[in-house]
C-alpha cells in the first residue's frame, strides 16, 4: 500500500473534510482518504497511487486547490473586517438599550403570589430573553451558527430540529434534577468558586466559537473545543442524514448545571420546597419558559442562507464573543479575585468571641444599602440583610466571595445572616450567584 500527503488550499470548515474525502475517495485505486481541516492536508492510501494530475483534478472538482496556504494573523479581507465592525456597533447599541431600559430585570415579588410552578414559567420566559441568553443562549448560538455554516445546503427544518431536541432534553433534565434537589435539599448547592470556574470555562469555549465565526483571525481556525466536549455537543449529520439526537438531549439536560442567575434562584426555591414533585414542577416549568427565547436564536441560524449568511455569522460571532467576556468577568468575581493589602496581610488563628454585625437593607430599586463594610482579620462577623422586596432577575441571590460563598435567596420579609471569619486582609466582593458585584467588605488587620 502507498501513502501520499496532499496539501490543500481553501479549506474553511470541518465540512470541507467531507467534500474532499468523497471526491478523493472516488478515484480508482484509492482505498482510504483522511482529510484534516486543522492541518490543511489530505492523506491518500492506495495500492497504486494515482498520478498527480488525477488527484489535482479531483481536488479542483471539490472546489479547492493543491498547495500551501499562509494565513495572516488578522484577515486582510475587507468584507470580514466590515462585518466585524458592524457586529461591534450592533452589540454596543443593544448593550446600551438593555442597560438603559433594564430589559433583563424581572421582579420575583410580582410572581410570588402565584402558584410556584406558574411563577417559574413566567420567570423562565423572561430569563430566556435576557440574562440566560448571555450564558445558555450564547453557547447555543455559537454552536448552532457553526453547525449552519458546516451544512449550508441542509433545509431550515433539519437545521431547526436539533434545537427542538435540545430544549426537550433541557425540560426533561430540569425536571429530573429538580426532583432530586427538592428531595435532598441544599446538599446540591454549589460553592461560588466552582460556579466561577465553570463560568470562566464556558466563557472560554464561547470565545473560541465566536472568534472562529468572525473569521477575523485566520490562525485561530485550528483552535476548536476539546474533543470530549465536541463529542458531547455533537450535532453532526451522519451518512444517513440524521443528527446525533441522544447527545443533543443530554447536552440540553446538562444545562441545569450552568450558572445562570435565574437558574440559581429557581434552584434555591426548589431546594426550599422540600418536595421532589414540587422541585420537578418548578424547574421543569422554568425550563419550559426559557424555551421560546432559546428556540428563537436557534431559529435565526436555521433560516439564513446564501450570500447574507456569511456576514450574518460573522456578526453573530461578535455577539458570542461579547457574551463570553461577560461570563468570564463574572466568573472572575465568583472565584474571589480581590485586591489584598500586601503590607499588612497575615493569617491569624485567634479570634474575638463576640460577633461583629454589619446590617444592610435590600430594596428592589437600589439593591443593598449600605454596601461597603470594614471587618477585621480573625473576628467573627455577620452580614445581616433585611430583605424588603423579593430579589430581581439574576440578582435574586446574595453571597460574599471568599467569606461566605453559598448563595442565599432574597425573599421579602426574610432576614438573611451571612456569617464569616476572615483569615487574611483584602477586599472581598458581595455578589449575586452570577458574580455581578453589589458591594464590598474590606478586611483589615
Amino acid at each position: 500500500m502507498e501513502q501520499k500527503i496532499i496539501p490543500i488550499k481553501g479549506m474553511h470548515c470541518k465540512s470541507c473534510e467531507i467534500v474532499l474525502s468523497e471526491k478523493l475517495g472516488a478515484i480508482s485505486g484509492v482505498s482510504k482518504v483522511s482529510v484534516k481541516f486543522g492541518t490543511n492536508n489530505a492523506i491518500i492510501t492506495a495500492r497504486k497511487m494515482p498520478d498527480d494530475n488525477t488527484i489535482a483534478a479531483a481536488v479542483k472538482e471539490a472546489g479547492y486547490e493543491i498547495g500551501y496556504e499562509k494565513k495572516p494573523l488578522i484577515s486582510k479581507n475587507k468584507t470580514v473586517r466590515r462585518d466585524v465592525i458592524i457586529g461591534i456597533i450592533i452589540i454596543t447599541i443593544l448593550a446600551i438599550f438593555v442597560w438603559k431600559t433594564k430589559f433583563a430585570d424581572v421582579t420575583l415579588l410580582k410572581t410570588s403570589g402565584l402558584n410556584s410552578s406558574i411563577a417559574a414559567l413566567i420567570i423562565g420566559l423572561t430569563a430566556g430573553f435576557s440574562t440566560c441568553m448571555a450564558l445558555v443562549g450564547g453557547l447555543v448560538l455559537g454552536i448552532s451558527a457553526q453547525h449552519a455554516k458546516k451544512y449550508p445546503n441542509v433545509s431550515a427544518i433539519k437545521r431547526f430540529k436539533p434545537h427542538l431536541i435540545f430544549n426537550l432534553g433541557r425540560i426533561a433534565g430540569f425536571m429530573f434534577f429538580g426532583a432530586i434537589i427538592g428531595a435532598l435539599g441544599s446538599i446540591f448547592q454549589v460553592s461560588g468558586n466552582i460556579l466561577g470556574i465553570l463560568m470562566i470555562f464556558i466563557g472560554i469555549a464561547m470565545a473560541i466559537l465566536g472568534l472562529n465565526l468572525t473569521e477575523l483571525f485566520p490562525k485561530l481556525k485550528n483552535i476548536t473545543l476539546p474533543s470530549k466536549i465536541g463529542k458531547t455537543i455533537d450535532t453532526r449529520i451522519n451518512k444517513s442524514g440524521k443528527y446525533n439526537s441522544i447527545s443533543t438531549l443530554v447536552t440540553g439536560a446538562l444545562t441545569f448545571f450552568l450558572p445562570c442567575g435565574f437558574t440559581q434562584a429557581m434552584q434555591l426555591v426548589a431546594i426550599g420546597s422540600g418536595s421532589p414533585v414540587t422541585g420537578a414542577l418548578i424547574m421543569g416549568m422554568f425550563a419550559l419558559g426559557t424555551a421560546p427565547g432559546l428556540l428563537t436564536i436557534g431559529g435565526l441560524t436555521s433560516i439564513v442562507k446564501g450570500a447574507f449568511a456569511k456576514s450574518f455569522f460573522r456578526i453573530i460571532g461578535v455577539g458570542v464573543v461579547a457574551m463570553a467576556l461577560i461570563n468570564i468577568m463574572n466568573g472572575a468575581n465568583l472565584i474571589n479575585i480581590h485586591l489584598p493589602d500586601f503590607e499588612s496581610e497575615q493569617t491569624i488563628t485567634t479570634m474575638d468571641k463576640s460577633v461583629k454585625k454589619f446590617e444592610t437593607i435590600y430594596h428592589l430599586d437600589n439593591d443593598i444599602s449600605p454596601n461597603k463594610f470594614t471587618a477585621k482579620v480573625g473576628q467573627k462577623s455577620a452580614l445581616i440583610v433585611e430583605v424588603k422586596d423579593d430579589g430581581q432577575g439574576c440578582m435574586s441571590t446574595i453571597m460574599i466571595q471568599g467569606l461566605n460563598d453559598k448563595p442565599q435567596y432574597l425573599k421579602s420579609g426574610k432576614k438573611l445572616i451571612l456569617d464569616f471569619t476572615p483569615t487574611s486582609t483584602g477586599e472581598y466582593k458581595i455578589t449575586c450567584a452570577m458574580g455581578v458585584e453589589r458591594g464590598t467588605i474590606k478586611v483589615v488587620r
